[in-house]
């Protein structure tokens, strides 16, 4: 079995979730059996579920796994509730009991404690979980519980954990998180009892609770979904990014690591050169066997631009905004809407009001059907400094559209021919101004471009990563383990 392994899945996701759905659907095409496997406190899990098309017998959860026993992992939840909440205030208005009956059958109870902030010194007194216990709808036992500790340098972490009533009446204590998830990584392991492929797509918790102690049979590939280099001004001694630092720094516990572009691996070869047969490149988003039919067009007023992201700050989307204001205040007629949500919400949105753009640019909220709405604009547009990949920047190619973006590691580079099927901009990373500038000047080279060629070399672009071209380095990768 290949299993893919992330922290929890929302309502809105990152592109690891949307690079999730895709190799599923590679998987699928190739025949090639999968499980995702969602380590976190999740809740609300079913409802995630429902939106992004997952069946019961995909899905694995740690908190399910203990708690609905059974056949779980091999089926499933045996049975959905109808979801419902419950909260206790007390006579300061302070919430202190939580009550969660989740629609997969777990009744969480969430004591709540009241006390100084560690990490500031403002006076400020924060409520949070400090102690949960999980029961079993099914059968109203209680089967887990822990404590939530507010670490002074970890922030929060679970600490003694007890899990009861498992099978032959076995209780387990685990002294942390990680333990927990050992644990229950070797269950999983056994009950496949098979060559297992764990395929690690978020979380330094899950790569301690996988490769630490060894595991019979098992292979372990972590997929590097961003830049995972900070800096490299002392090449002896590569910054790197926290995200990836276990793997980085123990690639002898990993029997591939996976890479979106060609870029990435080039760079990852600087610091590993004698680890060529164990870094591969597998696109994590393509486009389909059958490219769309495209009608070509002339630019027409108002030029009709989109972007796609968390609202993130790493994002930068609040730069799209200036430069999109600013083109407009040039005297371009010009539409931008974004989709996405996020953090930043609210501080694009005043922007937006402030720059008095409110009439030409819109906060969309996320969308399930953007393959049919790429076709309705004429351009994408980002501001990101960093891409692993760039998924959204290929589903704007497959439909026809110039891509605007900076010159950044690795997606864009990879993706963007300057001036053949879009325009790739410079950028600082401590100078706004100039990079408003550098986009405002990529939009006006739009305008002054051959629209119709552009259009005919997006989907030329993408031809090296068609369904069918993906799924194909996926088996072939995992025959070759």
């Amino acid at each position: 079995m290949n299993f893919f392994v992330n922290g929890a899945i929302g309502i809105g996701n990152s592109g690891v979730e949307h690079a999730q759905f895709f190799r599923a659907k590679r998987f699928e095409q190739a025949n090639l059996p999968y499980r995702f496997v969602f380590s976190d406190y999740a809740p609300e899990l079913q409802e995630a579920m429902d939106t992004w098309g997952l069946t019961n017998d995909q899905v694995l959860n740690v908190f399910e796994y203990f708690t609905l026993g059974g056949d779980y992992i091999t089926k499933g939840a045996p049975k959905l509730f109808e979801a419902k909440k419950e909260t206790i205030i007390d006579s300061t208005n302070t919430h202190r009991l939580r009550h969660n009956y989740t629609r997969r059958g777990l009744h969480i109870v969430e004591s709540l404690v009241k006390y100084p902030n560690k990490h500031k010194n403002d006076g400020v007194l924060l409520v949070s979980t400090g102690h949960t216990e999980i029961f079993d709808r099914n059968t109203g036992l209680k089967k887990m519980s822990w404590e939530t500790v507010d670490d002074q340098h970890m922030q929060f972490m679970m600490r003694n954990i007890h899990i009861y009533h498992q099978a032959d009446h076995e209780h387990y204590f685990f002294e942390n998180e990680v333990r927990m998830l050992r644990y229950f990584y070797h269950k999983i392991n056994e009950a496949f009892n098979e060559d297992n492929v764990f395929i690690i797509d978020r979380g330094e918790k899950n790569e301690h609770a996988l490769v630490d102690v060894p595991m019979p049979h098992a292979k372990f590939i972590d997929i590097v979904h961003a830049d995972h280099l900070g800096e490299r001004d002392d090449p002896k001694n590569p910054l790197w990014n926290n995200y990836y630092e276990y793997m980085l720094t123990h690639m002898n516990k990993f029997d591939r690591v996976i890479v979106a572009t060609k870029g990435q691996r080039d760079d990852f070869l600087v610091d590993f050169p004698d680890q060529q047969a164990k870094i591969l490149t597998i696109p994590v988003g393509g486009v389909s066997d059958t490219p769309k039919k495209i009608e070509s067009h002339q630019l027409e007023a108002p030029l009709k631009l989109i972007s796609v992201q968390r609202l993130a700050p790493e994002k930068h989307v609040d730069e799209v905004i200036k430069a999109v204001a600013q083109f407009h205040n040039d005297g371009h007629e010009v539409i931008l809407d974004i989709y996405g949500q996020g953090g930043e919400h609210d501080k694009l949105d005043t922007l937006i009001k402030d720059s008095k753009a409110e009439d030409y640019i819109k906060l969309m909220g996320n969308s399930n059907q953007l393959a049919e709405i790429y076709p309705k604009y004429d351009a994408y547009i980002s501001a990101s400094y960093s891409e692993g990949f760039g998924l959204t920047y290929i589903e704007a190619l497959d439909a026809a559209l110039p891509i605007i973006a900076y010159k950044a590691r690795f997606g864009a580079m990879d993706l963007v021919d300057d001036g053949v099927n879009g325009f790739l901009t410079d950028y600082k990373r401590d100078d706004v101004d100039f990079n408003v500038g550098q986009l405002v000047a990529a939009l006006n080279k739009l305008l002054e471009s051959d629209y119709p060629t552009l259009q005919k070399n997006t989907q030329k672009t993408v031809e090296n990563y068609q369904d069918h071209v993906i799924a194909k380095k996926w088996e072939d990768m995992l025959h070759a383990l």
